[in-house]
């Protein structure tokens, strides 16, 4: 049993041997190197974080500009009488009734903070696959999440014709 594996390991040695003698004799034609890949942003990771900041704010549609206000009364027109004019108690009153609340949202804020940090890349690699008439020669894509976070992408032209 020794010497069938004595055997085996110089069969293995000697073919090792043949190869690389043959090899010497023909060079080695080195691949050639591979292109350097550009380094992408990770967009998936950066549309999570987005959506997750951004999830808890609630959806509130931007309301069409309402219709101008009537023109007053001509000045000749019966006019209906109007209430009496406020006394310093309603005023008071009135003054209030309408305590505005602060405007600072820690939710709006975090949503605004990841929507400023994704990478505009992502955004015009996603928006690209709109249809062909919607693409502009530079366009820029505007996300308005309240009167204080306005963030704009800008993209280049970029037309794939299938």
């Amino acid at each position: 049993m020794a010497i069938k594996k004595i055997t085996r390991l110089l069969q293995v040695a000697a073919f090792l041997c043949l190869i690389s003698m043959s090899s010497s004799e023909f060079p080695v034609i080195p691949f050639p190197p591979a292109p350097a890949l550009a380094l992408r942003p990770l967009c998936f990771t950066q549309f999570s974080l987005v959506y997750y900041a951004c999830s808890s704010i609630p959806y509130s549609p931007i309301l069409p500009p309402s219709p101008p206000p009537p023109p007053p009364p001509p000045l000749n027109s019966p006019i209906a009488e109007g209430p009496c004019p406020p006394t310093d108690g309603h005023r008071r009153r009135h003054h209030h009734r309408h305590k505005h609340s602060s405007s600072h949202n820690p939710a709006v804020d975090e949503c605004c903070r990841w929507l400023k940090a994704l990478d505009a890349q992502c955004v015009c690699d996603l928006l690209v696959r709109l249809p062909v008439f919607l693409a502009k020669p530079v366009h820029a894509y505007t996300v308005d999440v309240n009167s204080n976070c306005n963030v704009t992408y800008r993209c280049p032209s970029r037309v794939f014709v299938s």
